[in-house]
Formats: structure tokens, sequence, C-alpha cells
């Protein structure tokens, strides 16, 4: 998943629809980038989901502006956070975006055919 400012929404749903069965064992890897810490759009219900469901849920930002002392990333979406945050192209993952569509034109999609992601194991809001 990667998400951009209010591309939040869809994303909070889907984990909210995979968290609340037990029987779904769907990981979910979120890449959550905004313009600054204080746009960080229903973050401690994010943080509260990814700690609750620990094993199900991975939780990465990144910023344009980062406050000094940032623990995750600081700037557009690339190749290295989509690397190290997202799980690698195969069968059975799906990329779901939604955000900003210089976002997902720009950075994202170039980035994802450049790690080896097929467009079609793709989906955006």
């Amino acid at each position: 998943m990667i998400a951009g400012g209010t591309g939040i929404t869809p994303m909070l749903q889907l984990i909210h629809q995979i968290t609340a069965d037990p029987e779904d064992k769907t990981k979910c890897y979120l890449l959550f980038a905004n313009q600054s810490e204080k746009d960080i759009l229903l973050r401690a219900e994010l943080e509260d989901v990814a700690r609750d469901h620990p094993d199900q849920i991975k939780l990465w930002y990144t910023l344009d502006r980062a406050p000094q002392g940032w623990n995750y990333s600081t700037g557009f979406i690339n190749a290295e956070m989509i690397k190290n945050h997202l799980p690698p192209p195969a069968n059975d993952v799906l990329v779901v975006m939604c955000g900003p569509l210089p976002m997902i034109q720009c950075a994202c999609q170039p980035n994802l055919t450049k790690l080896g992601y097929k467009m079609e194991d793709t989906f955006t809001y």
C-alpha cells in the first residue's frame, strides 16, 4: 500500500476490514507520504492498529519536510523506500495506491516498474 495525504482513507478501510477478520492472514505494508508531521492524518489510529496487529500491519512514513530527529524517511517516494518497506514483486503481491496524481504517476509507478512490479499487479484509487 502506498498512500499520500488524504489517500490514507481507503487504505485504513482495507486495513480495518482485514484485521477485523481473524481468518484473514493478509499482510499489509503501508508507505504513507505527507508534507509534514502535522499533516499525517489518522496517525494515532494507524499506529494503534499496527501495534495491535504487528504480524499483519507494517507502517512506514515519509515526509517532505521532516523535523529534526524524525525516525522515518524524508523526501518523495523512491525506489529505495519501496524496496525497503513493501514486499518484493510476487504473484501474491498487490500494490494498492491512493494519493495525488503526480505522486502516483511520477513517483510510484516508475519506481515500482523499475523494481520489477507489473502494472497489472497494482491498483490505483
